[in-house]
């Protein structure tokens, strides 16, 4: 009854695990889809930090740079000086006439430096002619693709851009790198969800519905808990009682079985009964008491018996079978067999069938039913009443 009881409380608690994983499992993708959505803002936010730390850095190289005409001019100023310097003093040592002499040279290499650079002038306002068309032609198309992507036109476009207020602006090729990247960035996020407050509102209150069932789980599995030790409790009780009854039994049974010695049940391995094993001490007469391992094939087999008989003693049952139990047992142990076979069934209701081919077992029995073989290949089941076949004889 108590295994009965312990099995269905066992189901019952296999069936609200069951129940308990599947609301975890529920539990988790909401729990995923809310850390999603929480990395998605986290990355947003580290990508704004990312921009505006490299626009700080853009703004100090951009000092940086202003900053280098004077240290030129600085470091200029100090070379013209020396130039200047050693030109007075190579002025005096050289003669009027080769001074006279370099200036024209460098009055004419001038000149033709002058005519040059007016030809090479020339060449480039005739192409920059075309190029200022140009870029006349693809200002106007990036105006239209701006006010037909962006809804901005040529007066508020700066006003909306990371270059507002800058005196100089950046390389074309980066802003052209950074637009591509803020678009790459933008396919990422996906398109907006117009229902994420609805739902949100939809797994708030299916994650309160499920902190309730949590609470109802875990106030059940206390209960259980509770049942389950209160069961445990009564458990070790009625174990310790039989196993009591049972040493007992089996310590009269062997010395029966025995004509003296001593046998006891042991409980190892835990101090906990429902957690322990079971060791077989016995002492046959004339010897220590030893574990049932140490004796032979004969002492084993009767201190089996004897431990099966305390059990059918202490609880008897209404039917017990056993097969060939006798085989490892001499003549003289079969006749101790045997007796204690016939004090069992007068004391007891049980009814035994012994499945045995040894001959003196079968002549202590009140009924045999046996297998022969007539003819060859023909099997005839056979049954005797030995009480019967005496009362004929005598």
């Amino acid at each position: 009854m108590i295994i009965e009881e312990y099995a269905d409380s066992f189901s019952k608690n296999q069936n609200i695990k069951k129940e308990s994983i599947k609301r975890n499992e529920r539990i988790s993708i909401i729990e995923k889809e809310i850390e999603s959505w929480k990395n998605l803002l986290l990355n947003s936010k580290k990508m704004v930090t990312e921009l505006t730390e490299r626009k700080n850095k853009l703004n100090s190289q951009l000092e940086s740079l202003d900053n280098q005409p004077k240290l030129q001019a600085e470091k200029k100023g100090q070379i013209s000086e020396g130039l200047r310097i050693s030109e007075e003093e190579k002025n005096e040592n050289e003669n009027i006439i080769n001074s006279t002499d370099e200036k024209i040279e460098s009055l004419r290499f001038k000149l033709n430096e002058i005519q040059e650079q007016s030809i090479q002038i020339r060449e480039r306002k005739a192409s920059s002619g075309a190029t200022v068309e140009g870029l006349k032609k693809r200002k106007s198309d990036l105006v239209d693709r701006i006010n037909s992507e962006l809804n901005l036109d040529e007066t508020n476009i700066l006003e909306n851009s990371n270059l507002f207020g800058k005196e100089e602006l950046p390389d074309a090729i980066n802003q052209e790198d950074l637009l591509d990247k803020k678009k790459q960035e933008r396919e990422k996020l996906g398109s907006v969800n117009l229902k994420a407050d609805e739902e949100t509102n939809k797994y708030e209150t299916e994650i309160k519905k499920m902190e309730k069932d949590r609470a109802d789980l875990v106030t059940a599995i206390v209960k259980l808990k509770e049942s389950i030790n209160e069961l445990n409790q009564k458990g070790r009780e009625r174990l310790i009682e039989a196993f009591d009854k049972v040493n007992r039994k089996f310590n009269e049974v062997y010395t029966k079985l025995f004509n003296g010695g001593n046998a006891k049940l042991e409980l190892i391995d835990s101090d906990d009964p429902l957690e322990a094993g079971l060791e077989m001490l016995v002492s046959p007469p004339g010897k220590r008491l030893q574990s049932i391992t140490l004796l032979s094939g004969g002492e084993q087999a009767l201190t089996a018996l004897s431990l099966i008989f305390a059990v059918f003693l202490t609880n008897p049952s209404p039917i017990c079978v056993l097969d060939e139990v006798d085989a490892p047992l001499d003549d003289a142990n079969v006749t101790r067999f045997c007796s204690l076979l016939e004090e069992l069934a007068k004391i007891t209701n049980t009814k035994f069938i012994i499945v045995t081919h040894h001959a003196f077992t079968m002549s202590k029995m009140n009924r045999l039913y046996g297998v022969t073989m007539p003819e060859k290949g023909i099997s005839q089941l056979v049954a005797v009443d030995l009480q019967k076949a005496e009362s004929m004889v005598a």
